[in-house]
């Protein structure tokens, strides 16, 4: 079955459901009979304003968080260090994923909540400037090039290593060529940065990258390396007066520029949150590419919790073979605890989908006579595939297995086959195509992953005698109505 079949729904707003679908035979909660948008919402989708997501979200929601004991420890030290602003309270969230992240709507969800409670640590990793690829398209940032540029992705055929920790790189060969990334000062969070960081590649037939802060001096910056020096990757740290800053790179000249991505940072207490997806990507992906520069920026990252949300393509993989998704899962966690020994991991588990039996056919299928009540034929109807349902317990038990924590997204939504309703419900919580969620949608899931990670935060302090957090509140939606423009550009599937 094709990509474009599939289809996603989701029931995440405040009040978050049970598990329905065995999690794994680890949970024996009541089911949950699914509820449409408006037993949730009151029909009109909105996401209540500065509510408290901490009440919003019900006892439940620790059922669809299954951390392993001790398994979140190292994200909820640093953001109990993070809240007492002290000076090493630094929580970088590093997100790898699919589209579902590489759009970066649920993230950048992520990123103002949290932010807004734990502090403003900075944007994060985003592509050096606007990279010349389909579907790149990062929130909380502003970024642009002129002159000519390429894209390399991992995965994409043709395209070769490295690729670095965003999964891309962007080469250059023309002199004069420039790339720019700038914070953002009307989104809801990047809006300053003290630091901005270089990710590059160093090689002996590589040129010159020359830098400027804002309308500042050019600086010259070398990414050759000598004749007997491998290539290798590294960095440039440009230190800056916190505030609303421009970088913008330019081509040199004298060989080939390769680019990774650029950091930016506030150097202060609080949250990092780095979106590192690829549309149309696996974890067999992730796993596949170069570690030995991936790892190294990983380690450079030093984040507090690595998620990895994926399960989406897979399940539209004819040839897939769970029992390689298993080793996969147990090879990628090897590899982040061995570049970053002092982060928590989360396997992120992927949300319903839906696919007709009778595919593409049942859109030119002819409507009834009128008066004729002829209804839906049932190869016509949107199903969740029931390999679905055998990936979310694969990542769960792979979850169990390596004392990692696991959110069950599917059992957050509510169940199976909901994604039609979705589709059509008015404001519209995911698009036609059956596969992505509009803004309000990822909202809403990471509302609920928002939720349930600071409901267990909040267990943990009183477990180590620490006073209770203050309330997680979300602000308002960014969407209360239609969707804007912009999601009408959301990437869909696309085949590696």
């Amino acid at each position: 079955m094709r990509a474009s079949s599939f289809a996603l729904s989701l029931v995440v707003t405040g009040a978050l459901v049970g598990c329905q679908v065995g999690c794994d035979g680890e949970r024996a909660n009541k089911a949950q009979t699914p509820r449409p948008p408006s037993a949730l919402d009151g029909g009109n989708g909105a996401v209540p304003a500065s509510a408290a997501i901490e009440q919003q979200a019900q006892v439940e929601a620790r059922a669809a968080l299954d951390p392993a004991p001790g398994s979140l420890d190292y994200l909820f030290t640093a953001l109990a260090s993070a809240e007492k602003g002290e000076a090493g309270g630094r929580v970088d969230i590093v997100v790898f994923g699919d589209s579902h992240t590489a759009g970066d709507a649920m993230t950048s969800r992520l990123r103002t909540v949290w932010q807004r409670r734990f502090g403003d640590g900075g944007r994060g990793v985003v592509a050096a400037g606007k990279p010349p690829v389909k579907h790149y398209y990062q929130r909380d940032v502003k970024y642009g090039r002129t002159g000519v540029w390429t894209g390399s992705v991992g995965g994409k055929r043709g395209d070769s290593e490295p690729f670095g920790i965003a999964g891309l790189r962007v080469s250059g060969t023309r002199k004069g060529a420039q790339l720019w990334v700038e914070t953002c000062t009307d989104c809801g969070a990047g809006k300053t940065t003290s630091q901005f960081e270089i990710l590059y590649y160093a090689a002996p037939d590589h040129g010159l990258l020359r830098y400027k802060v804002d309308d500042g001096k050019w600086t010259d910056m070398p990414t050759k390396t000598t004749t007997i020096e491998p290539p290798h990757p590294a960095r440039q740290v440009i230190p800056v007066a916190d505030g609303p800053h421009k970088l913008t790179l330019e081509h040199g000249g004298g060989g080939a520029i390769d680019l990774f991505g650029v950091v930016m940072e506030t150097m202060k207490p609080g949250v990092v949150i780095d979106a590192l997806g690829v549309v149309g990507r696996r974890l067999g992906s992730l796993r596949s590419w170069d570690w030995s520069i991936i790892g190294e920026q990983l380690a450079t990252r030093d984040p507090r919790l690595v998620i990895l949300q994926y399960g989406t393509n897979e399940a539209d993989d004819p040839e897939l073979v769970l029992e390689d998704m298993a080793r996969y899962y147990d090879d990628t966690i090897v590899r982040i605890r061995a570049a970053a020994p002092t982060a928590s991991i989360l396997i992120l588990g992927p949300p319903d989908m839906g696919v007709r039996e009778g595919g593409k056919s049942c859109d030119k299928m002819k409507p009834p006579a009128s008066g004729v009540d002829a209804g839906v034929i049932p190869e016509c109807t949107w199903k969740t595939p029931g390999i679905l349902r055998e990936i979310i317990a694969v990542e769960h038990a792979a979850a169990a297995r390596n004392k990692v924590a696991f959110f069950d997204t599917f059992a957050v939504m509510g169940g199976a086959d909901l994604m039609d309703t979705w589709a059509t419900s008015d404001p519209k919580i995911a698009f036609k195509d059956h596969i992505h969620l509009t803004t309000l949608g990822y909202e809403r899931w990471a509302d609920a992953l928002g939720g349930a990670l600071f409901i267990e935060y909040q267990h943990w302090r009183k477990t180590n005698g620490l006073p209770p957090s203050k309330p997680l509140s979300a602000p308002p939606s960014t969407m209360s109505t239609a969707p804007p423009a912009a999601d009408t550009q959301l990437p869909g599937p696309v085949a590696p």
